[in-house]
């Protein structure tokens, strides 16, 4: 039942993400994701909910990350777990925002609707549906899930994306 409603889910992220509308899922009186108004402790959803790229393809390796995006340094603060990367680090979590401390030579993100702050990462696979990934710097990256996120600094990777509606994009900010 649970698997059934994560797709269903996820299937409207991407329905979304195709048709190149942008949802805000707050409260009325709250702060919208362009606001700049301090996140609220149960701003999550907002992290996720990236906006197409202006020129509409799938991915992107140079601009600026999307304005609906929270900066690396907010994603940090929202932070639910803060682990130490191991070999062969698997991030699972549904739903939360995960901070990966350290460098690491293979991290896999399977997670639904999960954000993952990373220090330097050689080998990046983001499997999973509707997450955001923040990496300092990345060397390659392999993605197959729908509706991802990559936003990183330094030099570009190397992708391979066999995912759908995937946005891989430099931040500047």
């Amino acid at each position: 039942m649970r698997r059934t409603a994560l797709s269903c889910l996820a299937g409207a992220a991407l329905a979304v993400a195709l048709a190149g509308c942008s949802i805000s899922l707050g409260d009325a009186d709250g702060p919208r994701g362009d606001s700049p108004a301090a996140p609220s402790p149960d701003a999550h959803t907002s992290l996720a909910a990236p906006s197409p790229s202006p020129t509409g393809s799938a991915a992107t390796a140079t601009g600026d990350a999307p304005a609906t995006l929270r900066t690396r340094a907010e994603a940090t603060a929202l932070a639910d777990t803060t682990i130490a990367c191991e070999p062969g680090l698997v991030i699972r979590d549904d739903g939360k925002v995960v901070r990966v401390e350290g460098a690491c030579d293979d991290v896999t993100v399977s997670g639904f609707a999960t954000v993952v702050v990373l220090d330097d990462v050689s080998r990046l696979a983001v499997t999973g549906d509707g997450t955001v990934v923040y990496g300092k710097s990345v060397a390659t990256l392999s993605v197959s899930g729908n509706a991802n996120t990559i936003v990183w600094r330094g030099s570009a990777p190397r992708v391979d994306d066999t995912g759908v509606a995937t946005t891989v994009q430099r931040d500047e900010r």
